[in-house]
């Protein structure tokens, strides 16, 4: 189980850490952040971001490989679960702290995931998207329109079995640079891989999480933020704006040192229901540098998922939007979101594929008071939940109109 593994994880990073610092000290080498809570590595080798030739791999760790490999001795697979936006509303909020319990004192956010926990748990790399920051309670917990939530979410991802949180979006600057620094160092306390946020120092630093002998490299990159509320040029902080030079570096490094690139893109404009033009251009570009997944967020609804061929006839996996996974929006399509479920394999001579792509329909439910905050797999809510939803209060909302939100993704991808 994840969580067990975690606990001799922690430990063994503390070694592994000294032993990084001592050893790379004076030395000019890219360094590869390998599930930082578990274990960090270095690699010698300096690739060329713009070929297209993978470098040779340091050694796989064995401190972290928590399931068996796939029943093919041949092949080695990692399954791999993405959940859209987190959206800590001040009902939401609330609703955590009415829950407060012995186990989740404060705030509990951990039961409102109940009705996916499982599928979380079980996948070997999930992923999620915290919108807004975790920045402490000096700027008070609130949502729309200026996000802050509890640290209690972030320890509820860890139960959960999150792997990798991606902390990109036209939120994490609602608190300024304040705010998104102390996401930035919270975050860095737990064990999870954290994306999306990064100093000037370390945003070339690939964060590769690795599994069942497979290395994954996560990059992450946004297009704007809210109010264009930028960080200083002193800071020594930066924001991953989805810039051409960088995707093409950072892709470039990451293939050089991990067997698959899953790329978060938080892009879009809200409330679409079709990609746009920069979604669209900036899929291609993913595919054409070789990135193996994008998995896309921001627009609060579900859009299609594609294969895109590579101008070197590779092809990408592009999800443009998972939707939401938890909020306290109004309207059906808010709050019909889906889980992206794959499986990423990789045979002894190299060859690796994308296979067994499931797109997952969720419901976030809540009461006619705006709590009882919960998700469900789609497949497990019922007309008469949809009649007792509380956004009929505001808008039609209704069992059909929710499978509906899940008519501009192909029936080849749906679960």
């Amino acid at each position: 189980m994840k969580r067990t593994a975690r606990i001799l994880q922690i430990a063994a990073a503390w070694f592994a850490l000294l032993f990084f610092c001592i050893s790379c000290a004076g030395r000019n080498s890219i360094i590869v952040d390998v599930d930082p809570i578990g274990v960090f590595s270095e690699t010698t080798v300096t690739p060329d971001p713009h070929s297209s030739a993978p470098a040779e791999h340091a050694p796989p760790s064995q401190i972290d490989q928590p399931n068996d490999p796939a029943a093919n001795p041949h092949t080695r697979s990692a399954t791999f679960i993405a959940c859209g936006d987190c959206i800590a509303h001040d009902a939401v909020i609330a609703d955590a702290l009415k829950r407060a319990n012995e186990e989740h004192p404060n705030y509990n956010f951990y039961d409102m995931f109940a009705g996916i926990a499982p599928l979380i748990e079980a996948a070997d790399v999930s992923y999620i998207n915290m919108e807004g920051c975790v920045g402490g309670p000096e700027f008070g917990y609130r949502g729309y329109p200026r996000f802050n939530a509890p640290n209690e979410i972030g320890t509820a991802f860890v139960k959960l079995g999150f792997d990798v949180v991606n902390i990109a979006n036209n939120h994490m600057m609602d608190f300024n640079e304040e705010g998104y620094a102390n996401t930035i160092a919270y975050f860095r306390t737990l064990p999870f891989t954290t994306i999306g946020g990064y100093t000037k120092q370390n945003y070339n630093w690939v964060r590769v999480v690795e599994r069942n002998g497979i290395r994954i490299a996560f990059l992450s990159y946004l297009t704007r933020v809210n109010l264009n509320n930028l960080l200083p040029e002193s800071s020594e902080y930066l924001l991953p704006f989805a810039l051409e030079e960088d995707i093409t570096r950072q892709v470039g490094i990451a293939r050089a040192n991990a067997d698959f690139v899953v790329v978060s893109m938080h892009w879009g404009v809200e409330n679409i229901t079709m990609p746009n033009e920069e979604q669209t251009r900036l899929a291609k570009l993913l595919a054409d540098l070789g990135a193996d997944v994008v998995v896309g967020n921001h627009t609060h609804t579900v859009l299609p998922v594609e294969w895109i061929t590579g101008e070197n006839g590779n092809r990408t996996l592009v999800a443009y939007s998972l939707g939401n996974c938890i909020s306290t929006m109004h309207y059906t399509e808010y709050l019909a979101g889906a889980m992206l479920s794959l499986s990423l394999n990789m045979s002894d001579t190299g060859e690796k594929s994308v296979s067994d792509v499931r797109i997952i329909p969720i419901v976030t439910h809540y009461s006619l008071q705006r709590d009882q905050v919960a998700l469900y797999l789609l497949s497990d809510y019922s007309e008469e939940l949809a009649r007792q939803h509380g956004s009929t209060l505001k808008n039609d909302f209704s069992y059909e109109l929710l499978h509906r939100c899940y008519d501009a993704v192909s029936a080849e991808f749906m679960w």
